[in-house]
């Protein structure tokens, strides 16, 4: 079991315990919108890196059904718990029936993969035909970029395996991979020191934003991209 791996299934027990402040909430909710707004809202998908399942216990729904996908036995095993379908497995040798889902999607995972082209590859296999991937990944371009990256030189146990990407880098990952953008957006604009708000906001994916959420298609699966388009919604 590789390193990586050992230290999420020794904080699995812990993991959400951050999700329950203050901050970590509003950061959820902030993901989850932008992700509620790029997913289908029906059909089979997969999380990627589902973790503990704490996004797609909110994302599943009785038009939704999403399976968690991860390599930490220990995540898989809240997963589970919480009476969510889970296959243990890696994103470059993924398991699941050629062509058997509707939509696919990753939460800060691209930072961890050694070979994010040949996971996305692997993934693309999977995707029925115009079946959307959404990425969503820490803008290295941004103050909450800065804040994992100071916690990875002081030797993070997690984000010290992280490697923080910018839109643009994550945009050339997709295209290595055989993926076309479709439509991005960007949350958390608020610094991650200031105090938590209920404002919940989508903004054009660039610099300032905290994440970036890209929606794509292969290219084999796509005639005619059309321009990433921001939407900026608030509630």
């Amino acid at each position: 079991m590789s390193d990586p791996i050992k230290v999420f299934d020794k904080t699995s027990a812990t993991y959400e315990d951050w999700y329950r402040q203050p901050k970590g909430a509003q950061v959820l909710q902030s993901e989850l919108h932008g992700l509620e707004v790029l997913l289908p809202q029906a059909g089979l998908g997969a999380e990627i890196g589902g973790g503990t399942g704490i996004f797609a216990e909110h994302l599943t729904s009785e038009e939704r059904q999403v399976i968690c996908l991860d390599l930490s036995p220990g995540m898989l095993e809240r997963v589970v718990q919480k009476g969510l379908p889970a296959v243990l497995a890696t994103a470059e040798d993924c398991p699941l029936k050629q062509g058997s889902l509707d939509f696919a999607y990753m939460v800060t995972v691209l930072e961890f993969l050694p070979d994010p082209v040949g996971a996305l590859r692997s993934i693309s296999a999977t995707l029925k035909e115009d079946a959307p991937l959404v990425t969503l990944t820490i803008n290295r371009e941004s103050p909450w970029g800065e804040l994992y990256a100071d916690l990875a030189e002081k030797g993070d146990p997690i984000f010290s395996h992280a490697r923080l990407y910018t839109f643009e880098e994550v945009r050339a990952i997709l295209a290595g991979a055989g993926y076309v953008p479709l439509e991005a957006v960007g949350t958390l604009t608020a610094s991650p020191d200031e105090p938590a708000e209920e404002e919940i906001e989508l903004v054009p994916a660039g610099p300032g934003a905290g994440v970036i959420l890209i929606k794509a298609r292969t290219s084999a699966h796509t005639s005619q991209p059309s321009p990433a388009r921001p939407r900026v919604t608030r509630e």
